[in-house]
């Protein structure tokens, strides 16, 4: 096997790699993504790869049906699920709509963890926006040391003040996110040491498919690792403004951007919240701070969808209702997870927060992109499920 960059190879090269010679099959895939089974170390496994020599790798509603369509192949089949991501993240240029179609992705995978899938995660050059949260919805992944992870990526980082080009590099590729530990893996960024680590993995899957879901684990992780202060410009936990814990709705409001501490007290008080569960919230979107992003803010986010998921696994509904305007990690986690959510009267929802599409876009239309589009279309794209604001 030629020792090749895994990152610089083709999502051809890098499936042929991962797979025991000869067993490669590819399976239909009506986008960009590219979906094919075969075996690792004697076990029969399902690969989906996103491509990022196609546009970046970006994920738009076709590659998300195809993606959902894989996942539940994998569930049917109850074969590993092995996530090659290399992404740029949503494709904006679809609008609203692939907010929906992520949202839609989002709780198929959440679903699947929740019921013992294996799944792992081997990331690529780059993995922003909705891609990031895939990666976290599995149970292990794996960097190079110059993968690129973030909810936001380098150019929105830097608009925001995070520092120079190599200051915000730094916080958020893979010898910083490998630093964390746990399910955070370092590696060669070779093909042979990508490959290696794929049969390791599979080799060392439990013989029960039903494993502990852990999140009470994570969540002490999480919680010690913004206690221990890893980067002195994340908010600490005392610092936290929004949320109440009244008899009624969990709420967060004032359209603030959240971070990884305010995400935590969020799945925190949801995990103790009385059933049924209404969360409102009323918050712009994601954090754009560069502390919050060398905590790895994806992986909080992801947490909270977990957590609020695992209640609707055990019978009880989340009620998310949508008070303000929202956009980004923290619409997919909240709405990906909840057993129903409506817009209520002053609710939208938005891709990105206008400040960031800006830094992404550079065309005159960049508005019109990210246009909350009419309230009548929000249950057409599977954004909202109901929409009071229209009673």
């Amino acid at each position: 096997m030629p020792h090749s960059g895994f990152t610089g190879a083709s999502v051809a090269a890098r499936l042929t790699a991962l797979f025991d010679a000869g067993t490669e099959s590819p399976l239909p895939s009506t986008s960009g993504l590219r979906l094919a089974h075969g075996s690792v170390a004697g076990r029969p496994v399902l690969a989906a790869a996103t491509d990022p020599a196609r546009d970046k790798g970006v994920l738009g509603i076709a590659e998300c049906a195809d993606l959902r369509r894989a996942v539940r192949r994998a569930r049917e089949n109850r074969q590993p699920l092995v996530l090659l991501i290399d992404s740029a993240g949503a494709r904006l240029d679809d609008g609203l709509p692939i907010q929906g179609a992520l949202r839609g992705l989002m709780t198929e995978l959440l679903d699947a963890g929740l019921d013992g899938l294996p799944m792992i995660s081997l990331l690529g050059r780059n993995v922003f926006g909705g891609a990031s949260m895939l990666a976290f919805t599995a149970g292990q992944r794996c960097y190079a040391p110059g993968t690129l992870l973030a909810m936001s990526g380098p150019r929105v980082l830097e608009s925001a003040g995070g520092g120079d080009r190599t200051t915000v590099l730094a916080a958020i590729d893979g010898r910083s996110r490998s630093r964390h530990g746990g399910a955070e893996r370092l590696l060669d960024d070779t093909l042979p040491a990508y490959a290696a680590a794929l049969r390791e993995w599979v080799a060392a899957l439990p013989a029960s498919e039903q494993a502990p879901d852990g999140l009470d684990d994570e969540r002490r992780r999480l919680a010690q690792r913004l206690g221990h202060g890893l980067n002195e410009a994340a908010p600490p936990p005392a610092a936290l403004t929004g949320f109440d814990a009244v008899p009624g709705p969990l709420a967060c409001r004032g359209r603030a951007f959240v971070g990884a501490a305010d995400v935590l007290k969020l799945a925190t008080l949801a995990e103790s919240a009385a059933a049924p569960l209404e969360l409102l919230l009323d918050c712009a979107g994601h954090s754009v701070r560069l502390g919050d992003e060398a905590l790895i803010l994806t992986q909080y986010l992801v947490h909270l969808a977990r957590t609020l998921r695992r209640r609707v696994g055990n019978g009880q509904e989340v009620r998310l209702r949508i008070a303000g305007e929202i956009s980004g990690g923290i619409y997919i986690a909240a709405a990906g997870a909840a057993s129903s959510v409506d817009i209520a009267p002053g609710g939208s929802v938005r891709t990105l927060p206008q400040t960031s599409l800006d830094s992404i876009l550079t065309r005159p239309d960049a508005a019109s992109t990210n246009a909350s589009a009419d309230f009548a279309h929000y249950a057409e794209f599977g954004v909202a499920d109901t929409v009071s604001a229209l009673a």
